[in-house]
């Protein structure tokens, strides 16, 4: 296991040595792993598919699915439905229906790698939204930018930036703004503020 990191520096040591074990934990049984799979996806998700909890692991799904089921059965999950579509079927923890809103509507500017972006169903499926990276793509063809990153407001993703870092010069640069919807210019001063936040992150300011 990496016990320690220096940039991008990683030691590595024992998992035994490093936390001092002096008998061996169990390891962890397949409804162990189950269970944190499927917690971390509501954990991280609020709704969930099958496939979003299974992302890039499909032959867990028929497992997964009677652990879904089972916490149904006992009202620990209920089944959703959004704006009446029915498929694919969608679950959620009780106490997320209970939860307020949040009133304000929170800027984020989300790598292409980001896990939201990643789950391109759910992406299309929760924000009528499919990103797709096109640094891989002929110039001539790119629609969004080579490294383009898409701006979540609230719960609408109105803009995609494409940004590169001039570390020479100590500025992360514009190279084109794409709107997805032209109603969304009026947030314009509120993105540019983010981006603001976001250069700082970037140059470790």
């Amino acid at each position: 296991m990496v016990s320690e990191r220096t940039g991008i520096i990683r030691t590595w040591e024992l998992s035994s040595r490093h936390f001092g074990f002096r008998t061996l934990p169990r390891q962890a049984r397949a409804r162990d792993k189950l269970d944190y799979l499927l917690d971390r996806a509501l954990r991280t998700q609020g709704i969930i598919t099958l496939d979003s909890v299974c992302y890039r692991d499909a032959p867990r799904k028929l497992a997964i699915r009677r652990l879904i089921d089972g916490r149904v059965r006992r009202k620990e999950l209920v089944r959703v439905a959004i704006d009446g579509l029915q498929k694919p079927e969608m679950w959620l923890e009780p106490r997320v229906l209970d939860a307020r809103a949040q009133p304000a509507e929170l800027v984020h500017i989300l790598s292409p790698f980001d896990p939201l972006i990643i789950q391109r169903k759910r992406l299309k499926l929760l924000f009528d939204y499919d990103h797709a990276f096109e640094a891989y793509v002929p110039k001539s063809k790119r629609r969004f930018g080579y490294f383009a990153l898409p701006v979540l407001v609230g719960d609408e993703i109105v803009a995609a930036l494409d940004l590169k870092t001039d570390r020479e010069r100590r500025r992360v640069l514009i190279q084109k703004w794409t709107w997805l919807r032209k109603s969304s210019r009026t947030l314009k001063p509120r993105i540019e503020e983010t981006l603001a936040r976001f250069e700082t992150f970037q140059l470790g300011r």
